[in-house]
């Protein structure tokens, strides 16, 4: 997978964190796919109050 679509999946996770938004099922699943896919990814974020 691209590096660029790791990045994107890793700053999509640190957004859902940050602001604490839920995911359905079906997104959890694809966030894990890519997960796996792109092992060195690392998400930050910064929690809002």
């Amino acid at each position: 997978m691209p590096a660029d679509q790791c990045k994107y999946a890793a700053d999509w996770v640190a957004d859902k964190l940050r602001w604490q938004l839920t995911a359905d099922t079906a997104e959890r699943d694809s966030l894990a796919r890519l997960a796996e896919v792109c092992p060195t990814a690392v998400v930050t974020y910064e929690q809002v109050l």
